[in-house]
C-alpha cells in the first residue's frame, strides 16, 4: 500500500483526475484482475503434457453459470488430443 500512496502523492492534478475516472468506470479493477489471472496462470500446467501454461495457451471453457470452469493447453496439440479422448469416452 505504501507504493500507492506515495504513487499518488507524486500525482499532478490532471493524471489524478483520469486515474479517478478510470476507478469509476471500473478500468483499475478489470487491470488488477487481469494481472492475478496472468500471475495464476503461470502456476497452471497442461493436463495432458505438463507444461507450464504461458499468456499463448489454449482454453476449453464448459459449465452453467456459476460451475464455469476452463482447462487450459499449452498448444493446440494437447486440446486436440484432450477433446478427441473426451469424445471418444462419450461415444462409448
Amino acid at each position: 500500500m505504501n507504493q500507492l500512496k506515495n504513487l499518488i502523492k507524486n500525482l499532478n492534478e490532471e493524471d489524478l483526475l483520469k486515474i479517478k475516472k478510470d476507478l469509476e468506470e471500473g478500468n483499475i479493477q478489470r487491470l488488477i484482475n487481469k494481472k492475478i489471472n496472468q500471475l495464476n496462470l503461470d502456476k497452471k500446467r497442461c493436463p495432458v503434457c505438463g507444461e507450464k501454461i504461458n499468456t499463448e495457451s489454449f482454453y476449453l471453457e464448459f459449465g452453467k453459470d456459476y460451475l464455469r470452469k476452463k482447462a487450459y493447453f499449452d498448444g493446440a496439440d494437447c486440446l486436440e488430443y484432450f477433446l478427441n479422448k473426451k469424445i471418444k469416452r462419450i461415444k462409448t
